[in-house]
């Protein structure tokens, strides 16, 4: 019997661009989607529903607890799809380091689309204020990425290129980051 690779995506992007909706949609795909969220530490949610900031400990401690999971979750679902900001390069680098097979996939939408999402948000509602903090401090990936855009209401513009994406057929191919 052979052993198979596990798949691992990992959808992010800004507040608002649809990164866990679109993690949902590959479970049409057979995949198993996990929220980062759930992995937000306890200290980190008050300050998030606080409006202060986030220092890099509790980052470091976020990002633990996610790669923990993420390793737990693996073994039993070898089709798993990860939805999380990854705000900063370094903690996507970090991933990447355990999970050298994961496939970053940005989540893109134009800001009226992403900030009516944000007003309409009930669940981790986020200020206007923070998430224009947190667009701020989002650093452009360098690592390799692939794009979906999410524009459109509804799910057959997503579903399409989730299809591709699964299947390798996504254009056009994988953003390389620079090189400097």
């Amino acid at each position: 019997m052979s052993k198979t690779t596990p798949t691992l995506y990992v959808t992010f992007g800004l507040p608002g661009a649809g990164k866990t909706y679109a993690a949902r949609l590959f479970e049409q795909f057979g995949f198993t989607m996990h929220d980062g969220d759930d992995d937000l530490p306890d200290r980190m949610i008050e300050a998030i529903n606080t409006q202060q900031p986030i220092n890099d400990e509790m980052r470091d401690e976020f990002f633990n607890r996610i790669i923990a999971h993420v390793h737990q979750l693996l073994p039993k679902h070898p089709k798993l799809v990860v939805a999380q900001t990854f705000i900063n390069e370094k903690y996507r680098k970090r991933f990447l380091e355990h999970f050298p097979d994961a496939q970053f996939v940005l989540v893109e939408a134009n800001d009226p689309i992403r900030e009516l999402r944000l007003e309409r948000r009930t669940n981790q509602p986020l200020e206007p204020d923070y998430t224009r903090k947190m667009i701020a401090m989002f650093e452009t990936p360098h690592i390799p990425y692939q794009v979906i855009v999410n524009d459109a209401d509804g799910t057959l513009q997503l579903d399409d290129q989730i299809a591709a994406l699964v299947k390798n057929t996504i254009e056009p191919p994988s953003r390389q980051g620079r090189q400097d």
